[in-house]
């Protein structure tokens, strides 16, 4: 109604609402409805999908850093065994 006596006030005419104007206002909201659900079911996608590489990555870096331990030791010998041969 506000909206109605603003619009008749700045342009000093009525404004009616026809039913092909209605329909045509039903129609645009439902183009603009499909478009907003199908952009909203894209962004979820690739957010999916971001939290799937997040949880392999971190899988892969628990792997990788088991394997550094059980390399810890041999790291350890092959690092005296070039310190001495720099020293002789």
């Amino acid at each position: 109604q506000i909206i109605t006596e603003n619009f008749r006030r700045s342009l000093r005419r009525h404004n009616y609402v026809t039913p092909m104007s209605y329909l045509e206002l039903i129609k645009t909201f439902k183009k603009l409805y499909r478009e907003k659900n199908t952009g909203i079911r894209e962004e979820k996608a690739r957010y999916d999908t971001g939290l799937g590489k997040l949880a392999s990555t971190k899988q892969s870096v628990g792997t990788m850093q088991q394997q550094l331990k059980d390399l810890q030791p041999g790291l350890i010998q092959a690092k005296e065994k070039v310190a001495q041969a720099v020293q002789a």
